[in-house]
């Protein structure tokens, strides 16, 4: 466990670190393109201000010369050059004295109004500066490209999203191992209190073999009994481990879930008529449903067998089923004790007893409730409960027709 901690810290540690150097690395390259464009253009002017010392410059790109005080010596596109005011305190020409060259990125000229790109050289006592106008093309040009921004992106989101899925798959996993460990420790427990009991009686049966036949029968029983309750609560156990493994093991056939509710009604039909409980069935002639048919009637079985153990003093039993889309509404309702309101949220945990002591008596194994909410969720539904009004308990279990 230490373990897989340490390493999950260092995946994270890892994780954000790639992530920041990513960004950063980014927005650096970002910058650095754009800065290599301008650069491109300030070179491309740099060499018309040498070619125009030699012919005079190029007549489509607009040439200055200033002298080092600032003041403006000639202008292709100024003829009156006493117009132009003193160009001292621009940035290009502040560049250039001070670097021998530089440039200004879209300032607008003081004499036509005009946004330009500007660029300086310093060749001693004058200064030639090409200037370029913002056209369309000279704008794209000089645009950042982001490109490689959204390729950085890119990967943060990739990164993003690994991190996600490795987080749910961990706590997924902990999870698990959290509610195996869990049921392995109540299982220990639950297991224990019939093991001891089997282990009493038949002792006494060794050590008394005098013993008074009736006090035999009656030892007998109640190990038989408690061997009953130790075999429902490995098959419980057994369930769950399925449907922990359902992604594995779980066939998929098409089934009905209508006769499957037959079949409960008829095996537990004679109990439910010794316990005066009407059972009443209100469901379609059929409900077909794709799924594992072992799983489904455990699913109904626990829910029947429930209110056999714990509905008393219920007058009915009513169970009702209805389709809408790819979902089916089962309803389960009985006018019994019903289920104090502060115990309603924990009825469907693992190993949860409203009474324990009544519960162990009946041969309960606190397993079948949260039996019945696995397989639904397995099956993309659900199962809730509440108060039947005027007292009792409904359950309602949602699943669906096809599930992949």
């Amino acid at each position: 466990m230490k373990q897989a901690r340490l390493t999950n810290k260092i995946f994270i540690v890892a994780t954000i670190l790639a992530s920041v150097f990513t960004l950063f690395f980014g927005i650096y390259e970002n910058r650095r393109e754009h800065a290599f464009r301008v650069d491109i253009l300030h070179s491309q002017l740099q060499l018309n201000n040498y070619h125009y010392l030699e012919n005079h410059g190029e007549r489509y790109i607009r040439v200055t010369v200033i002298d080092t005080l600032g003041n403006v010596l000639s202008d292709t596109e100024e003829n009156d050059i006493s117009r132009m005011g003193n160009h001292y305190q621009r940035e290009e020409i502040q560049k250039a004295l001070h670097c021998g060259s530089g440039y200004a990125i879209k300032r607008a000229s003081e004499t036509n109004g005009e946004k330009y790109f500007y660029s300086a050289t310093r060749f001693g006592d004058r200064i030639v500066r090409s200037s370029v106008p913002y056209s369309a093309e000279l704008t794209s040009s000089l645009e950042h490209d982001y490109t490689f921004l959204y390729y950085t992106v890119s990967i943060l989101v990739l990164i993003a999203t690994a991190m996600y899925f490795r987080h749910r798959y961990e706590c997924s996993e902990r999870e698990k191992q959290r509610i195996k460990r869990q049921l392995t420790e109540n299982a220990a427990h639950e297991l224990k209190t019939p093991a001891t009991t089997i282990e009493g009686y038949l002792e006494s049966l060794v050590s008394n073999p005098s013993m008074d036949k009736g006090k035999r029968v009656e030892f007998l029983e109640k190990c038989y009994a408690q061997s009953r309750r130790m075999s429902q609560l490995l098959t419980d156990m057994s369930t769950l481990t399925r449907l922990d493994e359902a992604h594995i093991t779980r066939p998929q056939t098409q089934i009905d879930a209508a006769a499957i509710l037959r079949q409960i009604q008829e095996e537990t039909l004679t109990k439910f008529n010794e316990q005066h409980i009407q059972l009443q069935m209100q469901i379609p002639t059929s409900l077909p449903m794709t799924g594992d048919a072992s799983l489904i009637y455990s699913l109904f079985r626990n829910i029947f067998s429930n209110v056999l153990a714990y509905a008393t003093s219920a007058t009915y039993f009513r169970v009702q089923a209805e389709g809408a889309g790819n979902l089916y509404t089962f309803t389960f309702i009985d006018n019994g004790v019903g289920v104090p309101t502060e115990h309603l949220p924990h009825i469907f945990e693992r190993f949860y007893r409203i009474d324990k002591g009544r519960s162990r008596r009946l041969g309960g194994t606190g397993l079948g409730l949260a039996i019945v909410k696995n397989i639904a969720l397995q099956y993309g539904g659900s199962a809730i409960a509440w108060q039947t009004p005027k007292g009792g308990l409904t359950i309602e279990v949602q699943l669906t027709r096809t599930h992949s």
